[in-house]
């Protein structure tokens, strides 16, 4: 066989085929049966009311209907296998949430083997597309009051919602309702951390149409009691006892809301019992609030918060500092002087502002029989030491020996005595005596006389001797009497004497 044998034979056949196949297209074409196709829903340019389209409509009875998306070559949405003897047929499809609202149908069919010759293509449109899945409730990193917890949000209608906790058991079956709405409830095991969440998935027709994780703070597995101090009391002191019981090996944590304290623990001993003291500073405020936290196992089971009064601040009054009087000195005359004349001039130092006592009487008859006497001058000038820290006064006298010795006393502006703690007035030690002679210039018989000079407004305290051997108060307004006959030992002299003055006023 030659090669354009060869040709003949493959062009042959080709062009068979080509024959052949126009003839079998044109035999389908012109086999295709009436079908009497009708559709009565939805019809061209309506908006269905919702997103689940009933397509309806008659044809032959028996027959077969064929729904597909846009035209011929889509994807098969619905079917009806057999048109009914009545010739009417009906049947749903729902158009997922996110299907486009301009929507298209081609409807087709088979009838006794071959297609139908009256396809119809119906153009519509679709409701707005349903919210997309929401939760309203808890929000995100909600504390809430319960570890079972009611989750509400929106979604598809007729959409199934499952709650998923990220500890626990799901919840699924929630049917959300025709208005958009859905509720279900998801609880949480009591051992689990406080910081949790909540996943809701929405499904419809099998797909998944949305997820929402949502945070969530469960309150604590509270087992945390706290027995001290009782909520609204007022403590006792300012150093406070926390105690009450909660779960052995547990850690209390004690947390001031005012932040009077820093950070204070308590481990709950095997008898679920815990106590901790806590010392508030004085300058912390009266109102207080702290909170009481118990952790165990690393997972919060306790959550307290105590509001109490602390006690107010006692403050200790600072004590008067009771006064004191330095011990007189007497500067003048010198121990063991010589003076002549009849009068003797005493000076001395001491407290300024203080006064003083001078007793002077004869050596050799200190104890009763000292001799003196008042000068015609004003005897009550008070022997006051001046501000610069010195005293003087001159006392007329007989010739003789004498021992002289002066104490410190205190009085007030009203002249009274000045008190210590104890109720005693306050007077100095006696100063060192000293004893001096006087030689008469010219004997004159004269009777020794007494008097005080110097400034301020307190009574005189000079004691003289008496011929009698009595002791002589100038400006004193008490008996002599008073003074004990040592005038050398004159420790406790001017505490008798404002004594005795003082009780002379009481009576």
């Amino acid at each position: 066989m030659t090669k354009s044998s060869w040709r003949k034979l493959l062009v042959a056949p080709a062009v068979l085929s080509l024959a052949l196949g126009g003839a079998l297209f044109t035999a389908t074409s012109a086999s295709a049966a009436p079908g009497n196709l009708v559709v009565t829903s939805p019809t061209s340019g309506q908006t269905t009311p919702t997103r689940d389209v009933v397509f309806s409509g008659t044809a032959v009875a028996g027959s077969k209907i064929v729904i597909r998306d846009t035209d011929q070559t889509g994807a098969v949405l619905e079917t009806v296998g057999s048109v009914p003897a009545s010739g009417a047929w009906s049947v749903d499809h729902v158009y997922a949430a996110d299907a486009p609202v301009a929507q298209t149908a081609f409807v087709d069919g088979v009838v006794g083997g071959s297609g139908f010759s009256d396809a119809k293509t119906v153009a519509f449109n679709l409701p707005a597309a349903a919210a997309q899945l929401t939760v309203t409730s808890p929000t995100e990193g909600q504390y809430l009051a319960s570890r079972t917890v009611t989750v509400t949000g929106t979604g598809i209608p007729t959409a199934n919602i499952a709650l998923v906790p990220s500890a626990g058991n799901p919840t699924t079956g929630i049917l959300v309702d025709a208005s958009g709405n859905w509720t279900g409830q998801v609880t949480f095991p009591g051992n689990v951390d406080r910081v949790q969440s909540i996943t809701v998935n929405q499904i419809q027709g099998g797909a998944g149409r949305g997820s929402v994780k949502v945070g969530v703070n469960l309150p604590a597995t509270q087992t945390l009691v706290v027995t001290t101090p009782k909520d609204g009391t007022t403590t006792a002191t300012r150093t406070v006892t926390f105690s009450g019981t909660g779960t052995a090996g547990s850690r209390v944590s004690l947390t001031s809301t005012t932040g009077a304290f820093p950070l204070v623990q308590a481990t709950v001993g095997a008898d679920n019992a815990w106590s901790v003291n806590v010392t508030f500073a004085a300058t912390a405020a009266t109102a207080q609030s702290v909170r009481l936290t118990q952790v165990t196992s690393g997972v919060g089971t306790g959550d307290v918060t105590v509001a109490f009064s602390l006690p107010a601040v006692t403050t200790t009054p600072t004590p008067t500092p009771t006064p004191t009087v330095a011990t007189p000195v007497i500067t003048s005359p010198k121990d063991g002087a010589e003076l002549i004349g009849s009068k003797v001039t005493f000076t001395g130092t001491g407290t300024p502002g203080s006064n003083i006592l001078l007793v002077a009487a004869p050596t050799d008859q200190v104890n009763a029989k000292a001799r003196a006497a008042a000068e015609p001058n004003d005897p009550t000038d008070p022997i006051v030491v001046g501000a610069d820290g010195t005293w003087t006064v001159t006392l007329a006298a007989e010739p003789g020996d004498y021992t002289a010795a002066a104490q410190a006393f205190l009085l007030d502006a009203s002249g009274e005595p000045v008190l210590d703690a104890a109720g005693d007035p306050v007077v100095s030690a006696p100063s060192t005596p000293v004893e001096f002679t006087l030689t008469a210039a010219v004997a004159t018989g004269t009777t020794p006389v007494g008097t005080g000079t110097g400034t301020g407004s307190a009574p005189t305290r000079v004691v003289t001797a008496t011929p009698t051997g009595e002791l002589a108060f100038t400006g004193a307004d008490i008996a002599p009497a008073a003074i004990s006959a040592g005038l050398l030992a004159l420790a406790g002299t001017v505490l008798t004497v404002v004594l005795a003055r003082r009780r002379s006023r009481m009576l």
